[in-house]
């Protein structure tokens, strides 16, 4: 089912191009996180039983980054695209640029976003400790936060994305 985040969310090749590359780069958004994870909080290499989940748990829950993942697809959508097909002339494929630039963008995302230690930890919490739990839930809505705060936008349910308004 497609979502719209605002009015003018038309721009479908990039949506398609974001949509194929959900699967792999949600798993990307995990491996990041815990590489930056353990490369700051775990320099030594030391193991403890979580340190040890982190480390061994290779299958991942994504359904709450799932939610995620479309929220910072929609305001990449929002922020840098545009309706109007540019003129490629180094014989790529639109397809292909978009796929290119999405995860070259996501990718610079997430290394800002993992600055943070409630952004790591959320990820964590939501893709590795708590699965299939309400934490898992309480996470996403912290990682919804945060990207609010960061972005200084508001993701609403059927409004979409709406600018906040600063005094």
């Amino acid at each position: 089912m497609r979502r719209r985040f605002f009015p003018f969310d038309k721009n479908y090749l990039l949506e398609n191009a974001q949509m194929e590359l959900k699967d792999s780069l949600l798993n990307h958004i995990v491996e990041i996180v815990k590489d930056i994870y353990l490369l700051r909080y775990n320099p030594l290499g030391l193991k403890d039983k979580s340190i040890e989940k982190i480390i061994n748990t290779t299958d991942y829950n994504l359904q709450e980054l799932s939610s995620f993942y479309d929220e910072l697809a929609g305001y990449y959508r929002y922020k840098y695209s545009s309706n109007q097909l540019e003129l490629l002339f180094d014989g790529r494929d639109h397809q292909d640029k978009y796929q290119e630039d999405w995860t070259e963008a996501l990718r610079n995302w997430i290394i800002e976003f993992s600055k943070s230690r409630h952004f790591l930890k959320a990820v964590l919490e939501t893709a590795i400790f708590y699965p299939n739990d309400k934490q898992s839930q309480l996470a996403y809505s912290r990682l919804k936060n945060y990207i609010s705060d960061h972005f200084q936008i508001k993701i609403y349910k059927h409004k979409g994305i709406v600018p906040l308004k600063i005094a």
